[in-house]
């Protein structure tokens, strides 16, 4: 069995009217699994779990439900740097669970990101 970090993406649906732009969550699951597609298909399953409503949820004040859109990336995780065991089995400290990798225009903008500030980047895959 090996480990798996999944980047399930959650979008907030306006009940009662349409909408132009979608507020995001990428939720990224841990999983133990066999192989990917088990992995995915563990992912799906709390996705689909995450799903719904309980009649308070609103985005800007408006009703709203929570909607699965499915796994973005599935990524196997890396074993620690210097661990002790050199195998994905064992989940440890300085596993490397998952990445992003983005591009920002200038050393302005990145250093405003590593601040944790709002600043454009382009998300690669």
């Amino acid at each position: 069995m090996g480990w798996y970090a999944a980047s399930a993406v959650m979008y907030f649906q306006l009940k009662n009217e349409p909408q132009d732009e979608f507020y995001i969550w990428e939720n990224v699951y841990l999983l133990e699994a066999p192989n990917g597609a088990e992995a995915r298909r563990k992912a799906e399953h709390f996705g689909k779990l995450e799903e719904g409503d309980d009649d308070t949820l609103t985005l800007d004040g408006k009703p709203a439900r929570l909607v699965f859109g499915g796994i973005r990336k599935l990524l196997t995780c890396a074993p620690a740097i210097g661990g002790s065991s050199g195998d994905n089995d064992i989940i440890e400290d300085g596993v490397e669970a998952t990445y992003n990798a983005f591009t920002v225009s200038s050393r302005e903008k990145l250093d405003a990101f590593i601040r944790g500030e709002p600043v454009e980047v382009l998300y690669e895959e």
